[in-house]
């Protein structure tokens, strides 16, 4: 959420009312191809939106930098993203938290995937940025103080300034209620789905570990099971597209210990297993899918490919080994 107002930078600013929601940008369509596209039914996710652990990082809490020994102000992202550069220091001994609305001011490179306002201060709320650009100036801010001023160089280059005036306190999830976490988790799990839908699969990946990083800490209700596998079925369809095969795998077989007869999570698994190479492993769950639903197209269309994979290279084996052994 990012609302902007004109300022100087070097304005004292004060901390004001809650802005409206900034919209989120579209990123760009992904280019896995028309094949990948088609078997993943047009992206169509498993809460019904037309179209899922991006990186396994992305499901766990980021630590605060730790203090350098000898003076270093630089701290890199645990995710490679970005090395935050302090140039200068902040006071206190609180830092934002997700959540927290945050008085900043950003200057970064024109045209870049940011949808939080720059070049003047603007209050944004943690967490709720979904361009690529925004994720790093989040993950930027959970480690500043207040009045702290930081370059973030960002390893696919450019560079953003970030200055943190102040910020409102947030939650913990160990301090939310049960119904504050699940609501927070059907809320990501809804962006994340408008999200592929218009195309944006990282940011949507990024919606669907937040969700199930806040659903490690919420008390079960009754659809728990359900959300839970239907949040890792669409972290894998993100991922399969962003061509992360072996991370869509593992959030496919999270899905199938919860609900073994799952077919898309199934077809999705033997997709990843495919570009993986693992051809027997991929053969094994689209004929999984089959015996659930046989008269899925998709599936069937696969397996012939798979098969016929199978065959050329077991054929090219056989060459190679009748000229070792003539």
């Amino acid at each position: 959420m990012a609302s902007s107002e004109a300022a100087s930078e070097k304005e004292r600013p004060s901390l004001g009312e809650r802005p409206e929601s900034q919209k989120a940008t579209q990123g760009p369509a992904s280019d896995e191809g028309n094949r990948l596209d088609a078997c993943l039914h047009s992206g169509e996710t498993e809460s019904g939106g037309k179209g899922s652990r991006e990186d396994l990082k992305e499901n766990q809490r980021l630590p605060n930098p730790p203090g350098s020994a000898n003076g270093d102000n630089s701290w890199a992202c645990p995710d490679g993203t970005f090395v935050k550069l302090v140039l200068e220091a902040g006071t206190g001994l609180d830092k934002p938290k997700e959540g927290s609305v945050c008085r900043v001011f950003i200057e970064a490179e024109p045209g870049g995937p940011l949808t939080y306002p720059s070049r003047s201060w603007a209050e944004v709320e943690l967490g709720e940025g979904d361009a690529e650009w925004d994720g790093a100036v989040d993950r930027a801010l959970e480690t500043m103080l207040a009045g702290e001023q930081a370059e973030l160089r960002l390893a696919g280059g450019g560079r953003i300034t970030v200055r943190l005036a102040g910020f409102t306190p947030a939650k913990d999830s160990w301090e939310m209620s049960a119904s504050e976490k699940w609501d927070l988790v059907l809320r990501h799990k809804e962006r994340g789905s408008e999200l592929y839908r218009a195309g944006d699969v990282g940011a949507a990946a990024r919606r669907y570990a937040r969700a199930l990083r806040l659903l490690v800490v919420a008390a079960p209700p009754p659809d728990y099971d359900q959300i839970k596998a239907e949040l890792h079925a669409n972290l894998a369809a993100c991922q399969l597209r962003l061509r992360q095969p072996a991370n869509a795998a593992r959030n496919c077989t999270k899905t199938l210990a919860l609900q073994p007869a799952n077919t898309k999570a199934l077809f999705r698994r033997g997709l990843a297993y495919d570009a993986m190479n693992d051809l027997e492993g991929a053969a094994q769950d689209l004929r999984g899918v089959l015996q659930v639903e046989a008269g899925n197209r998709a599936a069937r269309r696969e397996l012939e490919r798979v098969t016929e994979r199978i065959r050329a290279r077991d054929a090219k084996l056989a060459r190679a080994m009748q000229k070792m052994f003539s």
